[in-house]
């Protein structure tokens, strides 16, 4: 339940004194466990904005090379694309 909630295993390890097993799953068992809890999702709230993010980012050059009408796989050779030297 804690690996899939996305917790590490050092978050975890820090939670597992503030839980007891229900004898089916881990369930909590005190409030002070609360704000290590609402760090996490904190965390996660980041994560997923910043890959929102990049999403977005995504569809803007899908949109543009879908606008451009580019149907052609092989255009980029084709024109001579610029050859990028990232090194």
């Amino acid at each position: 339940m804690l690996l899939a909630a996305g917790l590490n295993t050092a978050t975890i390890a820090e939670l597992l004194p503030c839980m007891v097993n229900d004898g089916q799953t881990l369930a909590p068992a005190c409030s002070g466990m609360l704000p290590d809890l609402n760090r996490e999702r904190e965390r996660i709230d980041e994560a997923v904005a910043s890959l929102l993010a990049a999403r977005d980012a995504l569809d803007t050059i899908i949109d543009a090379t879908v606008s451009a009408g580019v149907d052609d796989l092989n255009a980029c050779d084709a024109a001579g694309a610029a050859k990028i030297d990232f090194s």
